[in-house]
């Protein structure tokens, strides 16, 4: 029975497009609070060393009438992008955004990019609940709906803001979309949404998340042809994607082929693999106390941050009243719980199920469980908005507030946002200018022929591994941002055909151990050498193979010296 209140909201459903304004405008709202608590939001780690540089240049070369595709930076100059399957350059938002490039505030590209496509998140889940409710004729209100949507949009903020690409907002955005595709009764619009929207996935998502969507969406697509008794959803699924692939091979055959001649298409070592899996007893934990833990446990702990923070989000408690529901289970619901339990099954990822990813092509070059944490997101909202929920109408208010709080509570106490590597000394050194100030000064020392190579002697890595100055040595994609030429970068697939050096960096952001300078010489007598020499006190020298080294730390903002930890 549904309380008589209920009853009377349920029956005062609103049209579709005035939900969706609805729900956008409260989204919007939510993510204006998030940039007035932290400028840029989500202007931190891989998003800020790594993709901030890449469509800054990439937006430079547009300015200037010239191909997006090449960088004139990165591993020696004149590298071929569309052949890395880490770097994006088609999609139409990484495009427009990028030409922020030519204004003073090209450091909130990340931020309008994340804008749009959190935007389309929500309207996603939004359509997609309209749908079902209509064609399922279930009943709950549009507040329901909106707390779900924004409860799925902002589940992943932890992933999109600490060790990771921003892309994968995009991942999530296509999930509502596609399952929408899948369901749809018209082998038109089903094709039509599924072939639009893996298109937007292809040419934006992260490519290993995107293999996850795939593999979750056609187990979907199989139970819900199952449950109906009909080919139709697998169909439409497998239609539309194939169409999304033919439309996209000429991009896409490039980055395969630059993909396979990657070291890390060869696979990765078990333990990496599993380094960041989440224990089946911790799971539950996770879910429901989520960011709450993280103000207990320091946020630099990456156990904690990799398998805690990215479980959290709004809706986690509103489970309860779906199990405690005594409502008949219909067939979808079976089909999304099942999915659901496979999610996890993929987080948690016990040895045997590496074991076989590590025999599958590209599967062995998966690491951490990123990816099935997006997954996991998607269909525990789908779930709870499909089940009807038990206990009565105040349980489930009270239930539903004391989930956001778990969320919101600790997210307003941390000083700090929610992300493993926030980088705040990067970050003042862009949005004061004082980088840019920086390379005034030092790049005048080189020729335009010149190769950096950057050297970090192993104890002072292991010092601080993320606030070196990394921008003013040219760590990990600095060198694009700077216009000075690295001789090496930040990707884990840069095809080694390409590669400007056979001596591999020793560090995983672009950077050689001190010992490999003789090995480089050999190679590139030509190259000049960026050293940090220490961090108490910050020491940065330029060299070459002969000659005296050139002193740069006079050229560092004075504040950087002494906030350096």
């Amino acid at each position: 029975m549904i309380a008589p209140e209920l009853e009377e909201r349920i029956n005062k459903q609103t049209s579709r497009p005035v939900l969706l304004c609805k729900c956008l405008a409260v989204s919007t709202l939510i993510f204006l609070l998030l940039e007035c608590w932290r400028p840029c939001f989500y202007l931190t780690d891989d998003n800020l060393d790594g993709g901030l540089p890449f469509l800054t240049e990439m937006g430079r070369h547009l300015l200037h009438g010239q191909s997006p595709f090449y960088t004139d930076y990165l591993f020696g100059g004149h590298y071929d992008l569309l052949r890395d399957a880490t770097f994006f350059v088609w999609h139409p938002v990484y495009l427009t955004c990028s030409l922020l490039a030519g204004t003073p505030y090209y450091f909130a590209m990340m931020d309008a990019m994340a804008f749009v496509f959190v935007m389309l998140t929500t309207a996603g889940f939004v359509n997609l609940a309209w749908y079902v409710r209509r064609e399922m004729e279930l009943k709950f209100s549009d507040g329901w709906v909106m707390f779900l949507a924004l409860s799925f949009t902002y589940s992943i903020i932890a992933l999109a803001t600490g060790a990771s690409w921003l892309n994968y907002i995009v991942n999530q955005s296509v999930l509502p979309w596609l399952t929408l595709g899948i369901l749809k009764k018209n082998w038109r619009s089903g094709i039509g949404l599924i072939a639009l929207f893996s298109v937007h996935q292809i040419l934006g998502g992260h490519p290993l998340a995107m293999i996850s969507n795939n593999v979750f969406l056609t187990v979907f697509a199989i139970g819900v042809s199952i449950s109906r008794r009909s080919i139709l959803p697998l169909g439409c699924w497998l239609l539309g994607y194939v169409l999304a692939l033919v439309i996209c091979l000429p991009l896409l055959y490039p980055m395969l082929g630059g993909f396979f001649a990657c070291a890390r298409a060869a696979g990765v070592p078990l333990e990496d693999m599993q380094s960041n899996a989440i224990p089946a007893w911790q799971f539950p934990i996770s879910l429901f106390l989520g960011m709450a833990i993280w103000i207990v446990s320091p946020p630099m702990q990456a156990h904690v941050t990799y398998t805690v923070a990215f479980c959290s989000c709004a809706a986690a408690w509103c489970i309860i009243p779906a199990i405690f529901s005594r409502a008949r289970w219909r067939a979808l619901e079976i089909v999304t719980m099942a999915v659901l339990l496979f999610t996890v099954l993929m987080v948690c990822r016990p040895d045997w199920i590496a074991k076989i990813m590590l025999q599958l092509p590209i599967f062995k070059s998966m690491r951490w469980p990123f990816r099935e944490l997006v997954q996991f997101e998607f269909f525990f909202h789908f779930f709870l908005l499909l089940r009807p929920p038990g206990m009565t109408v105040v349980h489930q208010r009270f239930t539903a507030v004391l989930s956001a709080c778990f969320m919101i509570i600790p997210m307003a106490l941390y000083i700090i946002p929610p992300t493993l590597n926030e980088m705040p000394l990067g970050r003042r050194l862009i949005f004061s200018g004082e980088f840019d100030h920086y390379w005034e000064h030092v790049r005048p020392l080189l020729k335009p022929t010149d190769r950096i190579a950057v050297l970090i002697p192993y104890k002072v890595y292991l010092n601080d591994n993320y606030e070196k100055p990394n921008g003013m040595m040219t760590s990990f994609n600095y060198a694009m941002l700077a216009r000075v030429t690295s001789a090496s970068g930040y990707s884990h697939t840069a095809p080694e055909d390409q590669l400007y050096t056979r001596t591999v960096p020793y560090f995983p952001n672009g950077v050689y151990e001190v010992t490999q300078k003789a090995a480089l010489l050999q190679e590139k007598p030509d190259l000049k050498f960026i050293t940090l020499e220490s961090l108490h006190p910050v020491r940065i020298t330029l060299s070459s193979g002969d000659g005296p080294a050139i002193d740069l730390t006079p050229y560092v903002p004075e504040w950087f010296r002494h906030d350096s930890p």
